[in-house]
């Protein structure tokens, strides 16, 4: 699975990523790249109101989880520091791809009892592939939304509180039950509280080690520039660079990071009230500027100017942790324990929604419904205290199937995607 993987998958995903991307940067004109300030007035003027918000929140809540903090730790271990070049570059490209599968499933998104429903289980056309989508998606939020998020938050515990990671599972566990059946409103809800307060006291953690290390970002930014065209598993030409470790590591932590193409996040965006396709799909743009280019960025800065020696692939968080030490000292696994806490917890509640969301679009028996959610509650404490290797490999695994499944579908309908939301006007004008 993990050759598979490896050798096909991954160089699959990454150039099929690219060029979805590179074609609706073309088809948009590069707008937001041209004209920042007219698209971050289009998103923030006007009202944005609390729907807006919640669907923002958790479609960040989705994304910024352990991908960001031990995700980036491991791409550096394991694909070396050129990791976070492909990283970048992969966001850039995700960014479109962001926009237009927002932007898609807004514009196709249905009403029902419960609210806006919609994202690529509507709009995938045939009924076969949302049928197989949404199996991955359930797959997908038990593995990527629970296990693997349970098991950062109890390695934390034990490292900072020396708190047993069957205990911390367990009160995942509680937590999750007195918010998941609450649907929407419960998740929505905590997802908007705890996203802004993470994010902002991590950033601070990250600048300040960044900061106390200012004479090594030069040497930083060589390492990360150099080690990505390196030729670990071919050589010479473009081959030998799609196939090396570092993008094969920096594509798989990016889009574990921030999961554009693979269809997830437009099922948090579809809840949001009073907007339109081109302004939910700059959202969706700022989501992966915030999570890749902002968070892992700086994450990956912190990592290579603090701790410039190797480590053990089997313990990023340790890693991560020895980063840390030199600027915040013996509070470091304490304030990491918080902050994977709220990010991984986050990341629980919106990938159990994602998950109940591909749910209710196979089958609206409430006994399916109340065995899933059983099912993701009970993998908390598992995952907590079990080894995740296996776990990651068949996240990436299915996140890539997603990506395959989705990425095409968004270029079959891609006028559906660029009309009538983006003025030609507009792209006339001067770059800002």
């Amino acid at each position: 699975m993990t050759r598979l993987y490896e050798t096909v998958l991954s160089p699959a995903v990454m150039c099929l990523l690219i060029v979805t991307g590179a074609f609706f940067l073309g088809k948009l004109r590069l707008f937001w790249v041209l004209h920042p300030c007219r698209a971050a007035r289009e998103m923030f003027g006007g009202r944005v109101g609390r729907e807006v918000r919640r669907a923002v929140s958790m479609a960040l809540a989705g994304t910024l989880g352990v991908g960001n903090i031990v995700g980036v730790s491991l791409a550096i271990l394991v694909g070396g520091a050129g990791a976070v070049f492909w990283m970048l570059l992969t966001a850039f490209f995700a960014m479109a791809v962001k926009y237009a599968e927002v932007a898609l499933a807004i514009r196709t998104r249905v009403s029902s009892p419960e609210g806006w429903v919609g994202g690529a289980p509507y709009y995938m056309g045939k009924r076969w592939l949302s049928v197989l989508f949404s199996l991955m998606c359930l797959a997908c939020a038990v593995l990527e939304g629970c296990v693997i998020q349970a098991n950062a938050i109890g390695e934390v515990a034990l490292l900072a509180f020396d708190l047993p990671p069957l205990v911390t599972g367990v009160v995942l566990a509680v937590l999750a039950l007195l918010l998941l059946p609450r649907g929407k409103a419960g998740i929505g809800g905590a997802t908007a509280t705890l996203i802004p307060i993470a994010t902002a006291f991590y950033l601070i953690l990250c600048l300040g080690v960044v900061g106390a290390n200012l004479p090594e970002i030069p040497r930083a930014v060589g390492q990360i520039l150099s080690g990505a065209f390196t030729r670990e598993a071919g050589r010479g030409g473009i081959l030998g660079y799609v196939f090396s470790r570092a993008a094969k590591q920096g594509c798989a932590r990016g889009l574990l990071s921030n999961e554009a193409g693979c269809g997830t996040a437009p099922l948090a965006h579809v809840t949001a009230d009073q907007t339109t396709p081109h302004r939910q799909g700059l959202w969706g743009v700022f989501e992966v500027f915030l999570d890749t280019v902002v968070v892992c960025t700086l994450t990956a800065l912190a990592i290579l100017t603090a701790s410039p020696a190797g480590g053990d692939p089997a313990a990023p968080l340790a890693h991560l942790s020895r980063a840390f030490s030199g600027v915040w000292g013996r509070a470091t696994p304490v304030l990491l324990a918080v902050c994977i806490f709220a990010f991984a917890f986050s990341t629980v509640l919106s990938w159990s929604f994602y998950g109940l969301s591909c749910l209710s679009a196979l089958t609206k028996n409430r006994w399916a419904r109340a065995g899933y959610l059983a099912l993701l509650i009970l993998s908390l404490p598992a995952g907590a205290h079990m080894a995740v290797g296996t776990a990651y490999a068949w996240t990436d695994l299915l996140l890539a199937l997603m990506t395959l499944i989705n990425l095409p579908v968004l270029l079959l309908r891609h006028k559906e995607i660029t009309e009538g939301e983006t003025p030609p006007k507009i792209q006339k004008e001067k770059p800002e």
